[in-house]
């Protein structure tokens, strides 16, 4: 017995041996094995959770397109987001660092440096042609991704009122641009980044996919019917078998798992666990899994390896098929809730069994045990939390804060007041956001309010939630969208830069938020300062917000010059175009006018990105100063329709009605007007409608009603 259990041992022992002498010819075969001219695919797949897919063992959807290619390449099960936000995530996966490194920490606010080393950069220098096409437009090119590519297709309109992001295209659009792109290259060495931006909130489902019990998992499903087409084109092309194919996800979702709806505020392992699959060409290594800890900053070493570039020394992700290391540690962080709402960042590493947050209260979690992160072991593991606490504090530190202010923009926020004012936010330490994220149930209840235009309510509700939290520059920002739309401009206003001086590193959109206020309000001075604080980091948008400055000042040439520069970034080009439109119309310039109105109107109809503000007001214009009148009526109707808040159209609807000399219906425009915003602001601007026509008496009346109407 004892002979034989030792002959055991010896078997075991030999076995164990084998297989690790195969692991290593296989690591070094890895290595050695490089492609480089193989056609380079990466395919993003935004806000998809590992644990949500068949491959990780989920049983409520079915990912067979996924699942086939699973079968052709390597699955990293191990695999998390540096940070649970689009733009920085990808930063990561383009240029090999972690965000403290190539510096881009949220979605907005930052822009990728032309310093930094990126992944398409190395490959164009080695005869590759780049290209890209993402479906949202935090993604925009603008932002300094674009830089690196040949071709970089970001069109997802801008639409005014929409937060940031919200603004998306149909992954299938996105899909077919990259086939179109790939067709012409499939037999030269090419790189291309698709970017799918299902399934991202909100949960709208393909037809076939909304029976799926959760609106969640039917766009995991629609997001796998997506790829699997792109796939099966490549594959139609003779590109699949010989490329290099990548598919990971940014970052996961919260789906309140700790209360947190969506993602960006915690590093929970469902926000920052994803899935990642390396195909090799021929699908080699198919069907294999590594469970070793990795990141997203490791794709474009892995991507230089096996195409056999040298990674540039900045890169400090790892190659995924180099030697494998067990107990390496994944970095992860988010700043959201420092910058938007005022509690402490959040920092974490994980490891092949356990994770480590860094907040003002610390956690720890054994994976293995408990993957749903729901029993903190600290205290039990001592010496683990004391390990990985000591190496998180290697890290830069001192950049975990939100980045200083650009000394040009601390320049810019001094001239206009914000940064020798006191701030709205008390001093002292940040809260725990476990201990607050409830205030997230309150931002959706007041948001929604808002959206449904129950104004004073969405008010009521969104001063409460400031008056608990004065840090929280996003409750303040959407008081004053909703004072903005109720027409109580000088509340508004002031709320904005409540906004700023609370998030300075906000400054760019808040400014121009405000200064497109200010433009209502006929501040032109003020409102082109504030423009001019998105210079860095949204020259588009500054742009056009200047145009419309000029224009509204009668400055057509300037206006003209603003309006084009515009339009060159794609996000931007329907909002220029029908500013350049109104600027033509303006200067009497009815053929130039109505050719720009057919072009974006395709442009509408080819995105499909329905009702646009002040397209059918721009038509209408142009309409009426070519006497087609009853046209032109028609258009300003649809546009009331459409945004009933938007004053411009009730007035040129009084115009069109007085030249028409139905004055009835001219008084009943005005009159809708004040019913939609009825505001003292909507009286008096229905006042100066009144005297521009000389109607003196009605202009008058409408004056007595402001005085009656007080500010609210």
């Amino acid at each position: 017995m004892l002979a034989a259990t030792s002959m055991t041992r010896r078997a075991a022992a030999f076995l164990a041996f084998c297989l690790a002498l195969a692991s290593c010819r296989r690591d070094a075969e890895t290595r050695s094995s490089t492609y480089p001219a193989a056609p380079v695919i990466l395919i993003s797949i935004d806000t998809l959770r590992a644990d949500r897919l068949p491959m990780f063992g989920y049983r409520g959807v079915a990912t067979p397109h996924l699942d086939a290619f699973r079968g052709d390449a390597i699955l990293f099960t191990s695999a998390f987001s540096h940070v649970p936000l689009t733009l920085p995530s990808h930063a990561s996966m383009l240029s090999g660092q972690l965000p403290a490194e190539h510096k881009v920490r949220n979605n907005l606010g930052y822009v990728l440096g032309a310093d930094v080393a990126t992944l398409p950069a190395l490959l164009k220098s080695r005869g590759y042609e780049t290209g890209a096409a993402v479906s949202a437009y935090v993604l925009r090119g603008s932002t300094g991704l674009s830089r690196s590519f040949d071709f970089y297709e970001d069109s997802i309109s801008n639409r005014g009122g929409a937060a940031a992001g919200q603004l998306q295209r149909s992954g299938r659009v996105t899909a077919r641009i990259a086939t179109q792109w790939i067709a012409p290259r499939a037999a030269k060495p090419f790189f291309f980044m698709l970017h799918i931006f299902e399934p991202h909130s909100p949960y709208e489902p393909e037809a076939p996919f909304r029976a799926v019990a959760s609106p969640y998992d039917g766009e995991v499903a629609t997001a796998d019917a997506i790829v699997g087409s792109f796939l099966d084109d490549l594959k139609s092309r003779g590109v699949y078998d010989r490329a290099i194919i990548i598919i990971a996800s940014d970052h996961g979702e919260g789906l309140g798992d700790h209360g947190e709806p969506e993602h960006g505020i915690f590093v929970y392992r469902e926000a920052i666990h994803v899935p990642l699959l390396v195909k090799l060409p021929h699908s080699a290594m198919g069907g294999e899994t590594v469970d070793a800890p990795v990141g997203l900053s490791d794709i474009a070493p892995t991507i230089a390896q096996l195409t056999d570039l040298r990674a540039p020394a900045s890169w400090t992700g790892r190659s995924l098929l180099g030697p494998r290391q067990d107990g390496r540690r994944i970095y992860s962080e988010s700043l959201y809730g420092r910058i938007h709402l005022g509690w402490s960042e959040l920092r974490s590493l994980a490891d092949s069994r356990f994770h480590f947050i860094e907040a003002p209260r610390a956690e720890l979690y054994d994976m293995k045990g408990d993957p749903a992160e729901k029993r903190n072991v600290l205290a039990e593991e001592r010496r683990v939390y004391a390990a990985m606490r000591e190496e998180l504090g290697r890290f830069n530190s001192a950049a975990v804060l939100p980045s200083a202010i650009d000394p040009e923009e601390a320049k810019k926020l001094a001239a206009l007041g914000y940064l020798s004012s006191t701030p709205q936010a008390a001093r002292g330490p940040l809260p725990d956001p476990k201990d607050r994220i409830g205030e997230i149930a309150a931002m959706v209840r007041a948001t929604t309010l808002l959206h449904e235009r129950r104004l004073p309510e969405a008010i009521s509700a969104f001063r409460e939630i400031v008056r608990s939290n004065p840090r929280l520059s996003d409750g303040w920002n959407q008081l004053g969208s909703a004072l903005e739309s109720a027409g109580r401009y000088e509340e508004a206003s002031e709320v904005y830069r409540s906004a700023i001086e609370v998030a300075p590193e906000l400054a760019p959109e808040l400014g121009l938020k405000r200064g497109s206020l200010l433009l209502r309000m006929e501040k032109f001075a003020e409102a082109e300062r504030h423009a001019r604080l998105a210079s860095r980091t949204n020259n588009a948008g500054m742009h056009l917000l200047l145009a419309r400055i000029h224009l509204a000042r009668k400055e057509f040439g300037p206006a003209e010059e603003e309006a084009r520069l515009a339009s060159a970034d794609a996000s931007n080009r329907i909002g220029a175009e029908l500013l350049l439109a109104q600027i033509y119309s303006q200067q009497n310039r009815l053929r130039e006018a109505a050719q720009l109105v057919a072009s974006v109107e395709k442009q509408i109809a080819r995105e499909g990105i329905g009702p646009v503000e002040t397209f059918e007001y721009v038509r209408g214009d142009v309409l009426a100063r070519m006497e087609r009148y009853d046209e032109a009526i028609a258009a300003f109707d649809r546009e009331i329709k459409a945004f009933p808040q938007h004053r411009q159209p009730y007035a040129n609807l009084y115009l069109v009605y007085m030249v028409l000399n139905r004055r009835a219906d001219a008084e009943r425009a005005l009159d809708a007007m004040v019913s939609a915003t009825p505001t003292r602001e909507a009286a008096l601007f229905a006042a100066r409608s009144a005297e521009a026509l000389g109607d003196s008496p009605l202009a008058l009346r409408w004056r007595d009603r402001a005085q009656k109407m007080g500010k609210t």
